[in-house]
């Protein structure tokens, strides 16, 4: 990127770019803060995920047996 794209920054107050840094560090903490969030959520439907996955294998090996034992 070209120092032309940032020449605006220059005609701020000290002040001015302190609040600027201000704001987007408080939204960049809040990003972090939403995708901790989305992270747990998705760990937590991972684990619900596996969780339903080894009750259908154990159901299924369960039903074999009984379809076994009926022939």
């Amino acid at each position: 990127m070209s120092v032309k794209n940032y020449e605006h920054y220059l005609l701020l107050t000290q002040q001015d770019l302190i609040s600027m840094i201000e704001k987007k560090d408080n939204e960049i903490q809040s990003l972090k803060l939403k995708l901790q969030e989305v992270r747990e959520e998705r760990d937590k439907y991972c684990d619900y995920n596996q969780f339903h996955m080894e009750e259908i294998t154990r159901l299924d090996k369960i039903i074999g047996d009984y379809r076994k034992k009926e022939k």
